[in-house]
């Protein structure tokens, strides 16, 4: 148990209560304190100023609780504090009204024991029931929630087939570009080949021309071999001419076979162009194919998505009526709650009752031992008789007669009377403290009930604020696609998780687990700034964040940051130039000497016609 020191409060003057009906008076202006003690300031007896005297138990009970630190004194002395209930004097009526009295008791505690018995059957009765339509909400929600994954799977599939189609059509135009350029090729090639034809011919000519000549200058030789000294320099110039002539003709000759190669290649080439074209052909009857198959599966697809929108809805309108049931039910539920509450104080006041009866009961009882040597229930069970005047003589007679024997076995406990008043102390100690724990413990249950409630309540906003603000970002950051954080568990959301669900742009909804490194980067990204764009920090340190990023997401991540940075002071370590062109201060650390660091500083200051925010702020590291 704990001690409660004796404070000041005690000492403060009592509430007036003289305007309360019931309220007799104060016991402090009943009580009349003799040898010495008639002046003795009131805080000897703290708990006399605060001692009211009552009428009735009605008036002392409604005014118990309502003045916990007060006491309230019935005529039978009988002393109400709080919700505990002490004092009072043994009844006169002897072991027979004492039975009569515990009969009516116990069959008042056992009315009240079926009372309290059916309202706790009908509270189970009802929590039974409250589970089983949460656990009906609950399945409805999760139908709810793989409705919206199935359209969302439908949607997603849905934008695949039309960039499928967009690619397909893209392919056959591609197709038709490159056959039309495959044509004007050929057309090139076949004017080119009479060109090189011609030419052959032309060199073909000139050849045999020499050819002739050779063979009249070989005949001029052959006439004039006799004159070999006087025309041996004419024969060494037409030898030496005849040697140019035959390595021209050889090189004609090759420029002719090269040529017949590339007739050969280009022919080879249109046959290819040919099948290539053919094959696009029938590629291009399948895409039309497909696309009219795809037109109508897109049909059905609207036809199914408008389906499920209606599903939704009408699962939405059952639960918002399960949830109109619930409340109905929870309010059903606190009344029926606060009854048992009442109830159980009833029980407990019947139950305190029936606990100082029985030990009064008890105390009867050995009174009956010690003086009759007879037990109480032996004197219960034995028939009420009325005793006329003589009887009762005789009984008195007998009385005092065994009295006298009593007497005469020794002297009685003188203590018995101080020791009871030390037990009524402890009594009174022991009660008052435990109406503190109880105090205590329902003050600290409302303080947590209040505290669990709000943080429930903040959490809520801030997720939902945050979750709207990660969607803006989401498609600021990618471009596109869908982002979203999603609860573990709803119904709990002290102990639940959030699942964060991405979908970049051209790729199905999934875990962000599953998305490559620059996504991942990107979608973190996107959560901080998220939380930044709900709650603000005057500034914020980004470590290398664009290195996994390309030159396109580390533009639209600078756009993003500079936006921030009307709220934020953003401090961005990076080794990217894209990142550095976007910071209006740049910071950079080099080693001049081997073991000594430089900072070098640049300010970036807007050009005249230009007008920056004067409360945004960048810098790159």
């Amino acid at each position: 148990f704990l001690v409660r020191p004796q404070t000041s409060d005690a000492l403060q003057p009592a509430p007036d209560l003289s305007s309360e009906p019931g309220i007799v008076g104060l016991l402090g202006n009943t009580v009349r304190l003799t040898n010495g003690f008639a002046q003795a300031p009131q805080g000897l007896l703290p708990r006399l100023a605060r001692c009211f005297l009552v009428s009735d138990r009605g008036a002392a009970q409604r005014l118990a609780p309502l003045h916990p630190d007060c006491y309230f004194l019935l005529a039978d002395g009988v002393s109400y504090h709080g919700h505990a209930v002490s004092g009072g004097r043994k009844t006169a009526g002897g072991p027979l009204a004492m039975k009569r009295e515990l009969r009516e008791l116990s069959a008042h505690v056992e009315s009240h024991e079926r009372e309290a018995d059916a309202l706790i059957a009908g509270l189970e009765e009802l929590e039974r029931g409250t589970a089983a339509l949460a656990e009906d909400l609950e399945q409805l929600r999760a139908l709810q929630q793989r409705q919206e994954k199935d359209a969302l799977a439908l949607d997603h599939e849905q934008r695949k087939l039309a960039e499928e189609h967009a690619r397909a059509g893209s392919r056959l135009s591609v197709a038709r570009l490159e056959l039309e350029r495959l044509a004007r090729e050929d057309e090139r090639s076949r004017a080119q080949r009479g060109q090189n034809q011609k030419l052959v011919a032309e060199k073909e000519q000139a050849q045999f021309d020499q050819e002739r000549a050779l063979e009249v200058a070989r005949g001029e030789f052959e006439r004039l071999q006799t004159h070999g000294h006087s025309v041996g320099e004419e024969h060494a110039a037409l030898r030496a001419e005849l040697a140019g002539l035959e390595e021209r003709c050889r090189s004609e000759k090759a420029s002719a076979a090269r040529l017949e190669a590339q007739i050969r290649q280009l022919t080879a080439r249109r046959e290819e162009l040919a099948r290539e074209l053919e094959r696009m052909g029938v590629e291009r009857a399948r895409l039309l194919a497909d696309n009219i198959e795809l037109d109508e599966r897109a049909t059905r697809l609207v036809a199914e998505t408008a389906e499920a929108v209606a599903n939704v809805d009408r699962l939405t309108a059952q639960e918002i009526e399960g949830r109109a049931g619930l409340a109905s039910l929870e309010e059903s539920l606190k009344a029926l709650r606060i009854e048992a509450r009442m109830a159980q104080e009833r029980r407990s006041e019947i139950e305190l009752e029936l606990v100082k009866k029985q030990a009064e009961l008890k105390y009867l009882d050995e009174t009956s031992q010690k003086e009759l040597n007879v037990p109480a229930s032996e004197i219960a069970a034995g028939e009420e008789t009325i005793l006329d005047e003589t009887g009762v003589a005789e009984a008195e007679r007998l009385y005092q007669e065994v009295r006298n024997r009593i007497e005469a076995l020794g002297p009685v406990n003188t203590q018995a009377l101080e020791e009871f008043q030390e037990a009524q102390q402890r009594y009174d100690f022991l009660n008052a403290q435990r109406q503190d724990l109880l105090d205590s413990i329902r003050d600290t249950e409302k303080a947590i009930q209040e505290l669990d409630t709000e943080s429930r309540r903040r959490f809520k906003e801030a997720f939902e604020g945050i979750n709207a603000h990660f969607r803006d970002m989401f498609r600021t950051l990618f471009g596109g696609g869908q982002g979203e954080m999603r609860l573990t568990d709803e119904a709990n959301l002290a102990e639940s998780g959030i699942d964060i669900v991405a979908s970049p742009p051209g790729k199905r909804l999934q875990n962000v687990l599953l998305l490559s490194g620059g996504e991942k980067s990107l979608t973190a990204m996107a959560l901080l700034m998220a939380i930044f764009r709900y709650t603000p920090s005057p500034f914020c340190i980004l470590d290398e964040v664009d290195a996994p990023l390309d030159e396109s997401n580390i533009e639209r991540l600078s756009r993003l940051i500079k936006e921030m940075a009307a709220e934020t002071q953003f401090i961005v370590i990076t080794h990217a130039k894209r990142t550095m062109e976007a910071a209006q201060a740049l910071y950079g650390v080099t080693m001049q000497e081997p073991g000594v660091s430089k900072l070098v500083s640049v300010k970036f200051e807007p050009l005249p016609h230009t007008a920056a925010p004067a409360a945004s702020a960048m810098a790159a590291v």
